[in-house]
């Protein structure tokens, strides 16, 4: 679900300015906001502690919302997701922050109470994010998976539906829906979606592993080999890769 990356640069350090006055007062030398902000999200991914302790010094030299955003995504990276959600909706209620920006920060706290367990607060965030920015098909999709995850799928349908009606060439919403669509077992709009999305994206390899879901939900084990031995061509390092493996074994022992 998490989803802002490098996105945030632009709307976080741009729309706000960020302006380290304490370094100024310091008589250090002025520091690039969207450099630091750079800089620190990129050691989120390899180097999460080394990352909080970036974050925080920054953020004592008047870092503001984007030093605080990459200390919570610190935190998240390094498990602490509860205390990351809280920071990342108190950030979403700073008056400085756009409506994208809200909502974005919403998403992540969202992404971040999933990673908790705490799926009805998450399902909580992403309603008021979704009521910030009613057109952001990232949140449909992220509510979507939530409710899937809580069996809710004719729910979960309907945000795809409308991610979809936002974006009719939404590859992921498309095979997200073909899934549910699939476990509601309604294979005729399953085939439907995954159709549609294989035309659009030929080399994705969630849709064919979804293929070959459909292919063995309908009794067709031949085919449902197939989509997944092409899971494993186009991308063999790839969590789809893992999963189409697993599905091969299970395959194997019952054949």
């Amino acid at each position: 679900m998490n989803k802002t990356g490098m996105w945030m640069i632009g709307g976080i350090v741009l729309a706000l300015g960020t302006a380290p006055q304490a370094a100024r007062a310091a008589g250090l030398e002025e520091i690039n906001p969207e450099v630091e902000y750079r800089t620190c999200l990129d050691m989120v991914r390899s180097k999460p502690k080394a990352a909080l302790e970036y974050a925080g010094q920054w953020a004592g030299l008047g870092g503001g919302i984007p030093a605080e955003h990459c200390k919570a995504s610190a935190m998240d990276a390094l498990g602490e997701h509860h205390a990351a959600a809280t920071l990342l909706e108190d950030l979403a209620t700073q008056k400085r922050a756009t409506a994208e920006i809200k909502a974005s920060l919403l998403q992540q706290a969202a992404a971040a109470w999933s990673s908790a367990g705490q799926t009805e607060r998450a399902l909580g965030v992403l309603n008021a994010a979704i009521t910030v920015n009613p057109q952001n098909s990232d949140l449909y999709e992220d509510r979507a998976v939530l409710l899937a995850n809580d069996n809710k799928l004719w729910e979960a349908i309907d945000d795809l539906n409308t991610a979809i009606d936002h974006q009719p060439q939404r590859v992921s919403a498309l095979a997200l829906r073909a899934a549910a669509y699939r476990r509601l077992q309604v294979y005729d709009l399953a085939g439907a979606d995954i159709q549609k999305a294989t035309k659009i994206a030929p080399k994705d390899p969630d849709l064919w592993l979804e293929a070959g879901n459909l292919a063995l939900a309908t009794k067709r084990p031949n085919d449902a080999r197939q989509n997944w031995m092409t899971v494993l061509r186009l991308a063999p390092d790839s969590a789809s890769a893992d999963a189409a493996r697993d599905n091969i074994e299970k395959l194997d022992v019952k054949q």
